[in-house]
């Protein structure tokens, strides 16, 4: 899918998904306390991924990651692929905050808690301790929004999440996919591109994940 933008655009912003984690292939809910980190296939998929960034005509200037572990290991293979140094860890870029349900499987959560629509009761938390899809959108866009402020000009890449990525567009484009947190969208290790040419933010990639594709 893509959205058109300005050709002047001033700052990019890559929102990498981490690769193929334990959690994700146990149908786990893992969140920073609970996650297992990633596959050997999800290593692979960070492989690719290197090779893909390092083909792209813009040269990422910044790599930042979340705190999780299935994105940290994503990041790290990346940082050593594409000779940025040790990925800088910003703690906003993390997924939803489970709150309770971190380290449940799905199964367990629709059983305790009960499945529900977050964006049409987007006050109600996930779990309790949880956050809301209110404050985790408004968390999402003040993440990439405090991006311009260090990296104007530049290209960033940041290691994230799949629900990190939605709320990103919620946030910032008023716009999301039918089904929030899927496996299948955004793909694990999918690009999705934001551009600022200086007065608005736009969407040039989302869930472009051709080197993973390609492969199988």
């Amino acid at each position: 899918m893509a959205y058109a933008h300005g050709q002047n655009s001033a700052t990019r912003v890559w929102l990498v998904r981490h690769a193929q984690s334990h959690a994700s292939v146990k149908r786990l809910i893992a969140g920073s306390r609970t996650c297992p980190g990633l596959t050997e296939l999800g290593r692979e998929q960070a492989a690719r991924l290197t090779a893909r960034l390092a083909a792209e005509p813009a040269r990422p200037d910044a790599l930042l990651t979340s705190p999780v572990r299935r994105a940290r290991e994503t990041a790290e293979v990346l940082a050593s692929g594409l000779g940025l140094g040790a990925p800088v860890v910003e703690k906003q870029a993390r997924e939803l905050d489970f709150g309770a349900a971190d380290g449940l499987s799905i199964d367990e959560y629709q059983r305790v808690h009960g499945a529900f629509d977050m964006t049409a009761h987007p006050d109600r938390p996930f779990a309790p301790g949880g956050e809301t899809w209110n404050q985790f959108r408004t968390r999402a866009g003040r993440v990439v929004n405090g991006l311009l402020s260090g990296h104007r000009g530049g290209t960033v890449v940041v290691v994230c999440h799949a629900g990190l990525i939605v709320a990103v567009m919620s946030a910032l484009l008023d716009v999301v996919p039918p089904v929030l947190f899927t496996d299948a969208t955004p793909a694990a290790t999918s690009i999705n591109e934001f551009v600022h040419d200086g007065s608005r933010w736009d969407l040039l990639r989302f869930d472009d994940a051709k080197h993973v594709d390609e492969a199988e």
